[in-house]
């Protein structure tokens, strides 16, 4: 017999688990026949872009501390749109920071077929941005950061346009401004309903003589 066809002593026999006769059944652990990653296999429903990333010298008495400074904006592509900051020692550390600080200042943005329901503004500092609503095709048209935030929000047709400073935060802080002015369709029919318009002064008649 030949040496090389020999059976180890510890080699698998046929019906074992790890035998080459025996398919192998791929899954999630615990879980087999099932394919698959490990996990829950269930994504985050939070969509997230890092829009700036800046390193922050602070001078001290020893020295300088160095640390890194992120601006975050996260959303649902459901309306949700949340912009935060971090700062850490690390980049990866400020990103996550600026996520979770996202997350705990959520806006909602009012839809219309994929486009804002009407014209607005909105200002910070020495920034001014105006966004107008745009028909279906139209796409995003605005300023890298800007389409940044508004894809995660879940708008697809939006013009855009910024007078001033380009300066990302004052652009995402005139963005804020701009989007708590929005208002829906049912909001601006009641706001322009007959009622509530001012209304007119009574004339006085002077008094007879």
């Amino acid at each position: 017999m030949n040496l090389f066809q020999k059976r180890s002593k510890t080699s698998p026999k046929p019906g074992d688990p790890a035998s080459p006769d025996r398919p192998v059944r791929r899954g999630r652990p615990g879980q087999e026949g099932q394919g698959g990653r490990g996990g829950d296999g269930r994504d985050s429903e939070w969509q997230e872009r890092v829009i700036r990333i800046r390193r922050v010298t602070k001078v001290v008495k020893g020295g300088k501390n160095m640390s890194f400074s992120a601006l975050v904006v996260v959303g649902d592509m459901k309306g949700n749109l949340g912009i935060g900051h971090g700062k850490a020692a690390e980049v990866v550390d400020a990103i996550k920071k600026g996520i979770e600080n996202a997350k705990k200042n959520i806006i909602r943005l009012r839809f219309d077929q994929g486009s804002i329901p009407h014209n607005t503004e909105g200002q910070q500092g020495s920034c001014r941005i105006l966004m107008f609503k745009a028909p279906k095709g139209t796409g995003l048209i605005c300023s890298w950061c800007l389409k940044m935030a508004l894809e995660v929000a879940g708008l697809r047709n939006v013009v855009c346009k910024v007078i001033g400073s380009t300066n990302p935060g004052n652009v995402m802080g005139a963005l804020t401004d701009a989007v708590n002015t929005l208002k829906t369709k049912t909001e601006l029919r009641v706001l322009r309903a007959p009622h509530n318009a001012p209304s007119p002064t009574p004339s006085i008649a002077p008094p007879a003589v």
